[in-house]
């Protein structure tokens, strides 16, 4: 919290809602399914949501590897077109037709 990030976007009106009498908003199906937001705001009172992706721990690391994220990617490729080792094939075997 706190960091300054200059967010230069366009923005559209799409509704207009009521804050309650607790200062809470609704935003119903606006949001979609996102369940959590990043809140700015800028020197004029203006306030953006902007959805977040939460990343576990175990997995940040993929994010700022690429070479271990390419071989992920590759990986995963290669499991849905049935291109698996031996290894993988011994710990989950295809099931008898």
């Amino acid at each position: 919290m706190g960091n300054v990030r200059i967010i230069e976007d366009e923005f559209t009106e799409i509704h207009t809602r009521t804050v309650d009498d607790r200062s809470r908003l609704t935003l119903g199906n606006l949001i979609g399914k996102t369940k959590r937001v990043q809140l700015c705001v800028n020197a004029r009172g203006e306030i953006l949501l902007r959805p977040v992706v939460e990343i576990p721990a175990a997995e940040h690391r993929l994010f700022h590897n690429r070479k271990a994220l390419k071989g992920v990617k590759q990986g995963l490729k290669d499991a849905a077109r049935g291109r698996t080792s031996a290894l993988l094939r011994k710990c989950h075997p295809k099931p008898e037709p």
